[in-house]
């Protein structure tokens, strides 16, 4: 597994170390439990003009959202790729949407958990798999202490 933190926004200093080290604490959290072996993800950090600009283009919907999670086909002939995917985190939303509930970092890293689970195929659509979800994701959370 290879993890990359790009960095599409300026506001915020970001650790991109302590970033890999949650990606990769959650992708084998959900990893394991949904039998992936992972190769190339990107966690892509942005505001919310880039969240709102992928998520027109991307899923049509004319507005910023917190994090977006895209699947990508392994690398052809490479024995070593498994699933590929990419995380695009809105920074600017978990630093306003953490001033009420957690911290800034507490949220920056539940948006994580939460695109890890979408990677794995899960779904959000109903009350029922968005609690779901969102228990699995804060259990995450407790477990690495955030």
């Amino acid at each position: 597994m290879s993890i990359a933190v790009i960095n599409h926004q300026a506001q915020w200093k970001v650790n991109e170390l302590a970033i890999q080290k949650l990606a990769k604490f959650f992708l084998l959290k959900a990893g394991k439990r949904a039998k992936i072996e992972w190769g190339d993800i990107s966690v892509v950090l942005v505001d919310d003009a880039g969240s709102r600009a992928i998520n027109k283009t991307h899923l049509g919907h004319d507005y910023a959202t917190d994090v977006i999670s895209f699947n990508f086909d392994p690398i052809p002939g490479d024995p070593a790729s498994g699933t590929c995917g990419e995380i695009v985190v809105n920074l600017a939303q978990a630093h306003r949407v953490g001033r009420r509930y957690g911290g800034t970092a507490h949220e920056l890293a539940l948006y994580i958990a939460h695109g890890c689970d979408h990677l794995t195929g899960e779904d959000d659509t109903t009350p029922a798999q968005r609690q779901r979800m969102r228990r699995r994701e804060l259990g995450w959370l407790r477990e690495v202490g955030k």
